[in-house]
């Protein structure tokens, strides 16, 4: 997703190309070309810092949930908040499917009801 204003033209980082000769990870380079070298290099340190020793031959172990993870969070918070305001699993089902594209089984939804 691209937040930035259509009209803004992004100056390439020529660290960038640095990060790309020492090996780093495709992953890696798409994510500094994305929210930026800097802020990348800042992550990587923090990640470093915090390995506790998960390390293979020069290479972090980085256990990192899946995106697919935090949107389901979120669409399980979404869930929770519309049963809060007091609509019908079946009401709740409906909007889930117009508004996230997504089909949430009653069973699914009745038990996020019941941990809310």
């Amino acid at each position: 997703m691209n937040f930035r204003p259509a009209d803004t033209k992004k100056k390439r980082d020529p660290r960038l190309d640095e990060l790309r000769c020492m090996g780093l990870q495709q992953e890696w380079i798409k994510v500094a070309e994305e929210i930026g070298v800097d802020a990348c290099l800042a992550a990587w340190r923090i990640l470093d810092a915090e390995s506790d020793g998960r390390r293979d031959r020069g290479r972090l172990e980085v256990p990192l949930r899946s995106y697919t993870a935090y949107l389901k969070y979120q669409r399980n918070r979404y869930i929770e908040t519309l049963a809060d305001m007091g609509l019908a699993s079946t009401a709740i089902r409906e909007r889930l499917q117009q508004q996230l594209g997504e089909k949430v089984s009653i069973r699914n939804i009745l038990r996020l009801r019941k941990r809310g």
